[in-house]
């Protein structure tokens, strides 16, 4: 090889001229310019002129080569383009019109219930009233007798009571009070959440978002932001009713040895009641799209419809097994005692709250009882599993009796389990499709189906919780209040439930599996 600027020979491998030290070592892929004038022959070393391409004793092409290191092209992978969803086809004033809509029909039926429950309701108050003017320790004697209170007229609870009670929200009942130079702040905490009450806002919101599908025909994802759009507005709305519900009572008592003043106040939280209230627009209205679309019975066992679908089967099954029970075996007990005219809204709110109870037992869960107070404390557990425990153990006759007739109850709620079983079982068995089982697609089922329940549990525990902030001395301290507790642990309950239904749906799976490939 020859040197292309003085036409010295390069030994072979060398990669500069030893004479001038012109680069000498081309890439494979090699470019040239066209404006280039060698003088020598890379191959042979005969001068040429400007003239020709090509080497004249050669044939070698004669314009200079520039090196240049070869960079390989990194190959493109064609990824899948992440558009923003389509929102053209959203009917927006539509999705506002279905939220109110639902947001009628809950204040409607709240209304009628509030009426319904009025005798009852003017009843209990007068009886509170009536028991806190007797004697001393009374705690609006004065108030009501001697002072210039500020007394409720109506009953305590009115319709956006009932309002929040349709969303399983809890209040908070407050007092501020000063007895001459003493002032306290506190309060309680209610819990008592009626789960058949829940049906009103399902309900609606169900009809809602079915009137929405049949008028918009949507693909799947745009229902699901139409949802989101209806559950934000109702839950707005719900929030602001929040503000105004509840009931307020202030008093002031003066005389000659001391003087007082007592304000009650009932509230309901209100960022509680717009997450709440979003929750259950979003998701039932995004089920009455499904439904009146048509998509919901095209879907193939997803996990969302297979987890409702086993919830409302459970709880309507143990609610007629706990009516069948009343009537076969406890409608006698009370006629001995004297309680057969129960009222039938009294009758119904009782069957659905211990059907309810009864399918979360069946779900493995622990019905826990807890009460505490001015130094005592007493925790009963019940659970189909473990049975029934007592903290602290006693040795009373009637609790001793209570233990031996729970054990033979134990029995039938073990036969029971056959029930969650064969649900559990049923819902992984059409969610299996052909191929291998989809433990991921299972898995979801049990986590929408844990989840439900949990909220469920949370909204409708009972619970008094007495808090109590003296701002000076106070005789009462504050671990002497006392606290009620009635219920399920959500939290408990949502871990329990979550693999309980998902490893029986996944047995289920794969004994269609099985099956298929017999």
């Amino acid at each position: 090889m020859y040197c292309t600027t003085c036409g010295n020979e390069v030994p072979f491998g060398d990669n500069y001229c030893p004479n001038d030290g012109t680069f000498q070592q081309h890439d494979l892929q090699q470019h040239v310019t066209s404006g280039a004038t060698p003088k020598f022959c890379s191959d042979c070393g005969t001068s040429n002129t400007d003239e020709h391409l090509y080497c004249m004793k050669c044939g070698a092409f004669q314009l200079t080569f520039i090196p240049f290191k070869f960079e390989r092209t990194k190959e493109k992978v064609a990824a899948p383009s992440q558009a923003l969803p389509d929102l053209s086809g959203i009917n927006k004033r539509m999705a506002l019109l279905c939220a109110f809509l639902a947001f009628l029909l809950v204040g409607i039926a709240s209304f009628i219930i509030a009426e319904s429950f009025q005798g009852e309701t003017v009843s209990l108050q007068e009886a509170i009233a009536e028991y806190a003017r007797v004697g001393q320790e009374g705690i609006l004697y004065d108030f009501y007798d001697n002072g210039e209170a500020n007394l409720p007229t109506d009953p305590y609870t009115g319709m956006t009571d009932y309002w929040m009670a349709t969303h399983l929200l809890n209040s908070k009942v407050s007092f501020d009070s000063t007895f001459d130079d003493e002032t306290y702040k506190g309060g309680v905490y209610l819990e008592s959440g009626y789960i058949i009450l829940l049906l009103i806002p399902l309900i609606a919101l169900l009809l809602s978002g079915y009137l929405y599908g049949r008028r918009n025909p949507l693909d799947t994802q745009q229902y699901w932001i139409s949802s989101l759009l209806i559950g934000a507005v109702y839950g707005g709305l719900t929030a602001i009713v929040a503000i105004f519900a509840g009931f307020s009572f202030s008093g002031e008592v003066a005389d000659d040895w001391y003087s007082a003043s007592l304000a009650i106040e009932n509230n309901y939280p209100f960022l509680k009641a717009f997450f709440v209230a979003f929750f259950i627009g979003t998701v039932f209205s995004f089920i009455g799209c499904l439904l009146g679309s048509g998509t919901l019975k095209s879907l193939t066992s997803s996990p969302l419809k297979e987890g409702v679908r086993t919830i409302t089967m459970g709880i309507t099954s143990c609610i007629v097994i706990t009516m069948a029970v009343f009537y076969g075996f406890i409608v006698d007990d009370l006629r001995l005692l004297g309680l057969e005219d129960i009222p039938t809204s009294v009758f119904v709110f009782t069957i659905v709250q211990l059907g309810f109870l009864l399918w979360n037992v069946l779900n493995l869960s622990s019905l826990s009882l807890n009460m505490s107070g001015y130094g005592e404390n007493v925790q009963i557990d019940f659970s189909t599993l473990a049975g029934m425990k007592v903290i602290p153990t006693v040795t009373d006759q009637d609790i001793t009796m209570l233990l031996n007739n729970v054990q033979d109850l134990r029995f039938y709620l073990l036969l029971g389990l056959l029930l969650p079983i064969t649900l559990f079982v049923w819902a992984g068995y059409r969610m299996q499709q052909e191929g291998s089982v989809r433990i991921h697609q299972i898995a979801m089922f049990g986590f929408i189906y844990a989840l439900f329940m949990s909220l469920l549990v949370a909204g409708t525990n009972i619970g008094i919780d007495f808090y109590s902030s003296p701002i000076t001395d106070s005789s009462l301290e504050m671990e002497e209040l006392p606290t009620l507790f009635y219920g399920f642990s959500a939290i408990s309950t949502f871990f329990k439930c979550f693999i309980f239904s998902t490893l029986l749906a996944i047995g289920g799976a794969y004994w269609k599996k099985q099956r298929t490939n017999k």
